[in-house]
């Protein structure tokens, strides 16, 4: 497996777990783990040996999505540029739908906004019963980012979707389990074998029939991402520009 600084890739028995792995940012979505995190898909992909993909966060958090400071630079910068930037770092995370074979988030921890989006990529959450989730970008005064707007629907339906983006509050496992937006909540003691034993169930099934099965899975979940991308980028690029977001990313700096 290839060399990286903010994740860790390795494989067993046909299954690839990818660790996001700087847990002293909470795994962040900073700019090394941004170029990295495709470089780790295309890796995978390029390995015909691996039948299931785990992707998980070292530390107490899965994601804890775009990093703050990040997101202050951002402010000073111009707005078409904003935009380039964002749609580029979408797609970088959600490299994850472009994976051959199928997906498995294993949420340990802390999820939180872009952290909590790029999941909904993958083709199964699975969360430990204590994580706490949530689509956050509105406390900041952002648009929801990272495809959020077209697959959370699909995940949970419109009615949670609205409720989960415009109240930003977070969520255990439990509840996102009632919510659907998690297959299973465990306990985080028993997540990692939970995990592995539904990667290697779908490891032993016939790889080309799985590839193909999720090639149809994905058809109607991607129908409208590209657009919904760019609408996306589109209002963040606007959110960078307002005095509003401004005060309130300086607040959370401060916090």
């Amino acid at each position: 497996m290839g060399m990286y600084n903010s994740l860790k890739l390795e494989q067993k028995d046909g299954v690839a777990t990818l660790t996001l792995n700087a847990p002293e940012k909470r795994n962040a979505q900073t700019p090394e783990l941004t170029e990295e995190f495709p470089r780790a898909i295309a890796e995978i992909n390029n390995n015909p040996d691996i039948k299931a993909v785990i992707i998980t966060g070292s530390g107490k958090a899965f994601c804890a999505g775009g990093d703050l400071q990040m997101l202050k630079d951002k402010l000073d910068q111009p707005p078409e540029q904003n935009r380039r930037e964002m749609l580029a770092f979408y797609k970088a995370y959600l490299s994850v739908l472009q994976l051959d074979v199928p997906s498995i988030a294993a949420i340990n921890g802390y999820a939180i906004g872009a952290g909590l989006s790029f999941a909904l990529g993958c083709d199964i959450r699975i969360a430990a019963t204590a994580a706490k989730m949530g689509f956050t970008f509105l406390n900041i005064g952002l648009h929801p980012g990272m495809g959020t707007t077209c697959l959370l629907p699909h995940v949970v339906g419109t009615a949670r979707a609205a409720e989960l983006v415009f109240t930003g509050k977070l969520i255990d496992g439990e509840e996102a389990f009632r919510m659907g937006l998690v297959n299973k909540a465990v306990p985080l003691p028993k997540l990692q074998e939970y995990v592995w034993e539904t990667a290697r169930q779908i490891a032993a099934k016939p790889a080309s029939a799985v590839r193909m099965t999720k090639k149809a899975l994905l058809k109607y979940k991607l129908r409208y991402l590209e657009e919904t991308l760019d609408y996306e980028a589109n209002a963040q690029m606007q959110n960078y520009a307002s005095q509003e977001m401004r005060e309130l990313i300086n607040r959370h700096l401060q916090n």
